[in-house]
């Protein structure tokens, strides 16, 4: 196996192979994981363990959170065997207690090794190979895991990035708990719209662009996974918001920030990004074929129309292509990389001068990017071919909303982000009869073209005349 021959490139102390049942408990409305908490009992070599982890974070594939570990005998939680600092002051812990019943399981074979590295450290790398399962249903674990027991944590990521040269891996920002808690709910992993990043008036520039770029990473990396379950075009398309997010964020700091574009990850970044450059026609292809077509329903000729604008889709990028670039060992060394940078940024300063404010700057921000697209409401006529130039510029600033939109009141930056919202829509519209367009232009039969072009001048017209009143 790869993995074991990548380990021994390393100085490696110790090894050791385990089967580990795992059981994992909470009350029927979930009261442990409202209060941020997941609670275990391992088994392995006729003993058992509890452990509760409570809220922490992940960063990329660093996983965060505090927990604790308490010797158990029998299968079931004893709470009052846990520090009891950890719960609410208001928790009744023998009622909790007995409300606890088994979600799901995680029962795997777990390899180890514990490998010494420079500057004194010792990691724990850990395979597991398994299923979590609930009464209904179960799925394939296949994880490696890193844990640092002491030292230097730059050398996780130096270890991580040569763990990251074996084929298909990839860096999670989900856990075996939390698909364990998905399965047992009945939830698959679906695309969510990209949210404005949780800014607030006291932060600097230094501190939003922290929780900018963090909001971002955490977007993409959701759609990657999402993706990659379902192969939905929604989810590449949530995960393309993604990256261009964290690009929308080098563009508003860049002069603020200069160091960030040496960052090791912003080259890489920019690598992604042109790898899903031409993606925008697959988009507009899909909104067409959606709903059996709905959309180009009273074109004549429409069974044939649509056979076109299918083998037209098909010709894009397939599956197949795009997991390659999400599975490939660049993709998971730029999230490796991204990581470690902004766990350094967080330590360390980087900046020589005074912190400014991010409401002031926002606002500058704001001001002076929405001058150039404010300039099209008060055109009276366009052009098709202006309209779609438009385009860029409308999602450049839709994004910039989503970075410091926060900072104002929810009903300005609502209405402000909607009236755009329906523009940049009715533009993608327009891309669409643009590809009505484009066939008609290569229509043989005149009669099918006279139509085509009745239905492209009506749909331009009534789009046009939104765009303008």
């Amino acid at each position: 196996m790869e993995l074991y021959k990548q380990v021994n490139f390393h100085h490696v102390i110790s090894s050791k192979k385990q089967l580990l049942d795992n059981v994992y408990f909470d009350t029927d409305k979930g009261r442990l994981r409202k209060m941020g908490m997941g609670l275990r009992i391992r088994s392995a070599d006729e003993k058992s363990e509890q452990t509760i982890k409570t809220a922490g974070r992940v960063i990329g594939g660093l996983h965060q959170r505090p927990e604790y570990n308490e010797p158990i005998d029998g299968l079931h939680p004893d709470l009052a065997r846990f520090n009891a600092e950890i719960w609410p002051a208001d928790c009744d812990l023998k009622q909790l207690e007995n409300e606890l019943q088994p979600i799901f399981s995680t029962d795997f074979n777990r390899q180890t090794w514990v490998i010494e590295m420079p500057q004194e450290t010792l990691i724990e790398v850990a395979y597991d190979n398994g299923f979590i399962e609930t009464d209904r249903s179960k799925k394939e674990i296949c994880e490696i895991e890193l844990e640092l027991l002491k030292g230097d944590e730059n050398q996780l990521f130096v270890l991580g990035e040569t763990i990251a040269e074996l084929p298909q891996v990839r860096l999670s920002n989900v856990s075996k708990a939390q698909r364990g808690y998905m399965l047992a709910d009945d939830i698959d992993f679906k695309a969510k719209a990209l949210t404005p990043s949780p800014l607030s008036k006291s932060m600097s520039v230094e501190q939003a662009l922290l929780i900018n770029l963090q909001h971002g990473l955490q977007h993409t990396q959701y759609h990657e996974h999402c993706y990659l379950e379902s192969f939905q075009d929604a989810a590449l398309y949530q995960l393309l918001q993604g990256i261009k997010f964290l690009d929308q964020n080098l563009k508003l700091v860049k002069n603020v920030v200069p160091q960030i574009l040496n960052a090791a990850w912003v080259s890489e970044l920019h690598w992604l990004a042109r790898s899903f450059s031409g993606f925008d026609e697959r988009f507009i292809l899909q909104n067409m074929l959606e709903d059996d077509g709905f959309y180009i329903r009273k074109l004549p000729d429409f069974k044939s129309l649509i056979k076109k604008l299918e083998k037209q889709y098909n010709e894009q990028p397939n599956r197949q292509a795009i997991k390659e670039i999400l599975t490939s060992t660049r993709y998971c060394q730029f999230v490796l990389k991204f990581t470690q940078w902004l766990i350094q940024f967080e330590k360390e300063s980087f900046f020589s001068q005074k912190p400014s404010s991010i409401e002031s700057f926002a606002t500058d921000s704001l001001e002076s990017e929405w001058r150039e697209l404010k300039l099209l409401s008060h055109h009276k006529t366009f052009s098709i071919a202006q309209l779609l130039s438009y385009q860029g510029l409308l999602e450049s600033n839709l994004l910039l909303g989503l970075c410091v939109g926060n900072l104002f009141s929810g009903k300005k930056s609502k209405d402000f982000h909607s009236s755009w919202l329906n523009i940049q829509q009715d533009i993608k519209e327009l891309a669409m009869v643009n590809v009505i367009a484009e066939y008609a232009e290569l229509e043989m039969d005149k009669r099918l073209q006279a139509e085509y072009l009745k239905w492209i001048t009506r749909k331009q017209n009534s789009l046009l005349y939104a765009l303008t009143i």
